[in-house]
């Protein structure tokens, strides 16, 4: 039975052996040697979005695994314009083994995946953003060992990339504040959610609206472009009201001394973050930016060929 990675609740109860295998998966190849389980396979990517991080990383991660990645960009299918997302889903099946789509629409990526007959990996829609977060969380392992019982803080836009920060956190333990102007709050279903489960694993989820307060004792401190892609027309008002909540020396000074800075990239230097933060020790961006390739490359691993693992 196939499976598919909307959301980062899909693999709830295997995230940490995914990030494990991401690790590993790293380990080995920058050794030298290579592991290509997926020989002859195929992955289809669709892009609604533009993306320097999402199309390098998965083009070469699937070809670091043995298989081959095609390019499919905004103008070539129009989803739900030009063709009806059934019927792209029932074609590119019959072409492709598995599928990654960077969408507009949550909505249209659910029916991708209810459609099609070959696993779908969410490359980011407007609800989630699921691959960055197994990303983000491969770095703060590779730091900090663990992330359970860790203090995680999101500062700014409680956009997709915050939604799936809350589910993920909740589900591996980590406490999470979020950190934002009124009115930019996360979506209200995933907040309630990730409160739900984070009362079985002992995650606190809260949202604080003073920056500083927020990020006391904060072992990770994240932050995210104040104006996402299709929020350009609510550039000029954001960029009034974001400002309170940059990222810079004063705040980080109330976070603990090894706290790490991430940040999902692309970043508008010196809005959301100062430069002196991104480019500091602290600062784990580019490793960040280079696991999402190992990370995607252990969920396509696990959707498409889980058998390969022992081969490892």
């Amino acid at each position: 039975m196939k499976r598919d990675m909307i959301s980062i609740l899909d693999f709830e109860n295997e995230i940490d052996e995914t990030l494990d295998l991401a690790i590993k998966l790293k380990s080995h190849i920058k050794s030298g040697k290579t592991f290509q389980p997926l020989k002859g396979k195929h992955m289809g990517m669709i892009f609604e979005k533009p993306s320097l991080r999402t199309r390098i990383s998965f083009e070469i991660g699937f070809s670091h695994l043995g298989g081959t990645a095609l390019y499919l960009s905004p103008s070539e299918i129009q989803m739900g314009k030009r063709e009806s997302v059934f019927d792209v889903a029932r074609v590119i099946s019959r072409y492709v083994d598995i599928i990654m789509y960077r969408a507009f629409s949550n909505k249209i990526m659910c029916e991708l995946a209810k459609f099609s007959d070959v696993p779908v990996i969410n490359g980011l829609d407007d609800l989630e953003h699921p691959c960055q977060i197994m990303a983000d969380f491969m770095t703060i392992k590779e730091q900090k060992g663990s992330l359970k019982g860790l203090k995680l803080v999101y500062i700014g836009d409680g956009n997709n990339v915050c939604n799936s920060l809350l589910l993920g956190s909740a589900a591996m333990g980590m406490h999470m504040t979020v950190t934002c102007p009124l009115n930019y709050e996360p979506d209200n279903e995933v907040f309630a959610r990730a409160q739900k489960l984070g009362e079985k694993t002992g995650s606190k989820i809260k949202i604080v609206r003073e920056p500083d307060m927020a990020v006391m004792n904060a072992d990770v401190i994240y932050t995210d472009t104040w104006v996402s892609m299709g929020d350009e027309a609510e550039k000029e008002e954001r960029l009034k009201v974001f400002p309170p909540f940059q990222v810079n020396k004063k705040l980080v000074a109330n976070a603990k001394p090894d706290y790490i800075f991430l940040h999902c990239l692309p970043a508008h230097r010196n809005e959301e973050v100062t430069d002196e933060i991104i480019d500091s020790l602290n600062s784990k961006v580019f490793d960040e930016a280079e696991n999402r390739m190992w990370a995607q490359m252990a969920v396509i691993i696990k959707l498409l060929a889980p058998d390969a693992i022992n081969e490892l």
